[in-house]
């Protein structure tokens, strides 16, 4: 009895205790919480306070920076030697280039002005001066800022002297080559009261480096991020983690500014992973924000300290009831950890499992295997989050990776994977505005995009301009680094038409082979060549293998080309048709030269047609066949250099043979070898740099000279033992040749031959 009582006592104390401690735990927390949250609003607001009087400053910064290019537009806008630039269609070279030096004068005034333009609407013409560009005037189709050129084409579009944010692009510049674009803000000024629809314009191109630094230059090397964005959320400077021009709208912090339209104010947010304080303004007389993107640590780090010192001695206190809490909840804890850890993994394998359904059904409908009934359908887009009408009008692109092959050895399949769905993204949200579109990757190098068009359009190229797929494959290009070939369908109907759709773009993209890489294909323009007889050219193949008997490489490619080039203008069936002739009469005339020249390397058929089906362009298809021609060319003229050295050995043999004959000669030689005269005198020379008739002489001379040393033979006779027609020309040519007649020569060598036997 005793023993329950002293039990039911420690229970009870215990509970007492740490009931106790709970209470004095959670009554310190409490008023720790409220003092630090009362100071952090207190630091809060005065951090607010002083930031957007700093923020003022700024505002006041770009406003300078406005009314600054104003003036210099207006100054440049009175200046008489820059108004025979705008308003004469030729002007005298003195007179330009006195306006260019006003205008660099003007440029180099500020440090904010990266560039002025003139454009003259007359003679489409543009006076520069800037420090990118070696040229300071540009006719309007070369000028390489293309941006400009747009704007003053539509100039009246825009309101006059007012900045306008944009990038100048300059890739195209030789002077140029390690900058692709510039960021600026340009100014426009023209006559706002002509009619005419293109106007004489001025343009003052505004740096935005130079205004950032200004700006934002009192803070540079603090952890704190200012920029500015305009009432669409679209960035106007550059800040220190995303480009100029960038859109951040779709950021939560963002959005909660611009949801806050005309007034300024501070909030704490979650920034790009990182919570932080958001100052801002209310929009100036441009409709431009300023934010500035404080860390909160940064600013709450003082309070952070007091508040480590307060939780110290609330652990103290807590130690006892947290450990016993402890004890307890362990189990609990370990029970519900378990029960969302599932959750967690069933809720990502139902997220990946609905995106696999998604794509596998976008590919069945497009391969003609899955069901495009429309009423079914629509319920299966619904079910998986795609937004399209199965009812309306449909299209289809495709859009293939150019240069797969080294994209294969680069990357492995996973990266490969990951590289597509860059494309598909950015192929979407540029499309997102025009119509719905949902994608699929196809495999291999290829992607499928399918559209919903609008019910009022005449046709799929109305809707999905060129334009539009030129901003795809540039952004692809800058962002993800690829090239893309695009072919676009037609316009069909439902859901049932859309297998139809994918074979037509398909077919319509194996015309890249003749138009490139990064080539726009649309299948409409594509179908009509399938109509078209193709008539293979037998005379042009006839006339190829003829040159390739003779060796003459150069005419066989260019007839190799204009064979396969024609059949651009028909279908790809008449292409395959072409190379495929072309493969086997090449084929076969490679055997006859073989056989006629003793070439001991064969030609595979195989080896020529084996890359047709991957090729990618026109000159991957003509390479092999190209080789070809060269591996001829190079064993013909080996042969022919061989019968060449073969011949001249033969003519040497029959002289040295023959030189005693008075009848020996070029002509005599070459009825003995069956050949002409011309032929056997020019291939001889071209061999040994002699004639035929000065070796003659020369093997004569060298008989003559032995004889002389070797016997007593009277000198007539050895003229007559050598070939020669009478003794008084051999006197002479020999004394020509050897310097002394034959009896001095025969004289000074028998006294040198007595003269060393005597020595010896």
């Amino acid at each position: 009895m005793k023993r329950k009582t002293s039990d039911s006592g420690a229970t009870f104390s215990f509970s007492i205790f740490r009931s106790f401690t709970l209470t004095i735990a959670l009554t310190i927390m409490v008023l720790s919480g409220i003092l630090h949250f009362y100071f952090e609003d207190l630091l809060l607001k005065r951090t607010y306070a002083y930031t957007l009087n700093n923020l003022a400053q700024t505002s006041q910064e770009a406003s300078i920076m406005a009314v600054n290019a104003r003036t210099f537009a207006k100054q440049i806008y009175n200046d008489l030697n820059v108004a025979k630039l705008l308003y004469f269609s030729t002007g005298d070279p003195v007179d330009i280039s006195s306006a260019l030096a006003q205008l660099n004068s003007y440029r180099a005034t500020s440090l904010f002005i990266d560039s002025i333009y003139i454009y003259n609407y007359r003679s489409e013409t543009f006076y520069i001066s800037a420090d990118v560009s070696a040229n300071a005037v540009w006719k309007a189709d070369e000028f390489y800022d293309t941006v400009a050129l747009d704007m003053v084409k539509r100039v009246s579009d825009f309101e006059t002297l007012m900045p306008i944010p944009r990038k100048i692009p300059l890739a195209g510049l030789m002077t140029n080559e390690q900058e692709k674009e510039r960021d600026c803000y340009t100014f426009l000024l023209y006559d706002t009261l002509s009619r005419n629809r293109e106007k004489n314009v001025i343009i003052v191109n505004i740096s935005e480096t130079q205004m950032h630094k200004n700006i934002d230059g009192m803070i540079v090397g603090s952890d704190k991020n200012t920029f500015i964005i305009d009432n669409r959320g679209v960035l106007i400077t550059n800040s220190w983690k995303d480009a100029m021009l960038t859109d951040l709208s779709g950021k939560p912090y963002i959005r909660k500014v611009l949801d806050d339209s005309d007034a300024e104010g501070y909030f704490v947010s979650d920034v790009d992973g990182v919570k932080s304080l958001v100052t801002y303004t209310a929009p100036d007389f441009l409709g431009w924000r300023y934010i500035r993107i404080a860390p909160y640590n940064s600013i709450t780090s003082g309070i952070n300290k007091m508040r480590v010192v307060t939780i110290v001695v609330a652990v103290g206190i807590l130690f006892a009831g947290l450990l016993s809490s402890y004890l307890i909840s362990r189990r609990l804890s370990t029970k519900v950890n378990g029960k969302l850890v599932k959750l967690t993994a069933l809720e990502t394998e139902r997220r990946d499992q609905i995106l696999a359904l998604r794509q596998d059904l976008i590919r069945n409908l497009l391969l003609g295997t899955g069901n495009a009934n429309p009423d079914g359908l629509d319920e299966k887009f619904k079910a998986y989050g795609i937004r399209l009408d199965a009812g309306r009008p449909f299209a289809v692109s495709v859009l293939k990776i150019d240069r797969y092959k080294e994209i294969e050895r680069m990357y492995g399949s996973g990266d490969r994977t990951l590289l597509k769905i860059g494309i598909i993204n950015i192929a979407q949200e540029l499309l997102a505005p025009v119509c719905p579109s949902t994608a699929a990757d196809m495999g291999d190098d290829r992607i499928a995009i399918l559209h919903n068009l609008p019910e009022s359009a005449s046709g799929a190229e109305a809707v999905l301009t060129e334009n539009l797929w030129r901003q795809v494959q540039s952004a692809v290009a800058n962002y993800i680094k690829l090239s893309v070939s695009i072919a676009v369908s037609g316009a069909g109907g439902d859901a049932r038409s859309v297998n139809r759709l994918y074979g037509q773009a398909e077919e319509a993209l194996f015309h890249r082979l003749f138009f490139g890489h990064g080539c726009l294909l649309y299948a409409d323009r594509i179908e009509p060549l399938k109509a078209k007889p193709y008539v293979y050219p037998i005379s042009k193949e006839k006339q190829l293998i003829e040159e390739l008997m003779l060796g003459r490489i150069g005419e066989v490619c260019r007839l190799f080309r204009d064979i396969v080039e024609e059949t651009a203008g028909y279908s790809y069936m008449s292409f395959h048709l072409a190379v495929s002739h072309l493969a086997f009469a090449v084929n076969s005339a490679v055997s006859v030269i073989r056989k006629n020249n003793d070439i001991a390397w064969e030609l595979n058929i195989n080896a020529l047609l084996s890359g047709l089906a991957d090729a990618e362009t026109a000159e991957e298809v003509f390479r092999p066949f190209f080789e070809v021609f060269e591996r001829v060319s190079a064993s013909l003229e080996e042969k022919k250099q061989a019968r060449h050295d073969e011949t001249v050995g033969k003519i040497m043999a029959i002289v040295r043979e023959k030189y005693m004959r008075q009848e020996l000669s070029l002509d005599s030689i070459a009825d003995e070898l069956g050949l002409s005269a011309a032929y056997i005198g020019r291939l001889f020379k071209k061999h040994t740099m002699n004639t035929i008739l000065n070796y003659i002489i020369e093997v004569r001379m060298e008989k003559a000279r032995e004889l002389l040393l070797a016997t007593n033979l009277p000198v007539g006779d050895i003229a007559e033992r050598t070939g020669f027609s009478n003794s008084p020309y051999f006197y002479k040519a020999f004394k020509k040749i050897n310097g002394v007649t034959p009896a001095d020569f025969r004289r000074n060598g028998r006294i040198q031959e007595g003269t060393a036997r005597v020595i010896g």
